[in-house]
């Protein structure tokens, strides 16, 4: 799978694989960790800078706990050592997409766009085709009817079997 990822969307990669980005080495965070600008990589062809995708911490309920910084694998966190919080340093370092420092924030004090935003994103970028590329290329021949192959998002989804 990752082969045929590399060949047909080189961009795409996942939180894990951050290490193996080749993509400007730009310092070291807090826990001296390497910090990458994952900025320059485009998010399905479109310019990750176009994309306000990115956590903000509202540091009225912010504990000071570190989890999001602790836990973001793409580096988008440092550490304020005098205020003794997280700051967002690298927001375009940000997966598109993804929340999960919201989600594991104890106190909710970690915020992103609405879902409706990322979905215009998806569609702009036209992302659903995309992935179905991805995908067809690693099924057998002949696993979707026409009419599954040329609907679109915006027509009721064929009826299967």
């Amino acid at each position: 799978m990752k082969n045929i990822l590399n060949e047909v969307f080189p961009a795409i990669i996942e939180v894990s694989e951050v290490s193996n980005v080749d993509a400007p080495v730009i310092g070291k965070d807090a826990l001296g960790r390497q910090v990458k600008d994952l900025s320059v990589i485009p998010w399905w062809g479109v310019n990750r800078k176009e994309i306000e995708w990115y956590p903000k911490i509202n540091y009225d309920h912010c504990a000071g706990c570190g989890i999001c910084f602790v836990t973001c694998g793409r580096r988008v966190f440092d550490w304020d050592t005098q205020e003794g919080k997280p700051v967002v340093a690298r927001p375009y370092n940000c997966l598109v997409g993804c929340n999960t420092c919201s989600m594991v924030c104890p106190c909710d004090a970690i915020e992103f766009p609405p879902r409706e935003f990322l979905k215009k994103w998806v569609a702009k970028a036209r992302v659903t085709k995309k992935a179905f590329e991805i995908v067809d290329s690693i099924m057998p021949k002949n696993h979707m009817s026409e009419q599954e192959i040329t609907s679109t998002p915006e027509q009721d989804p064929p009826k299967r079997g």
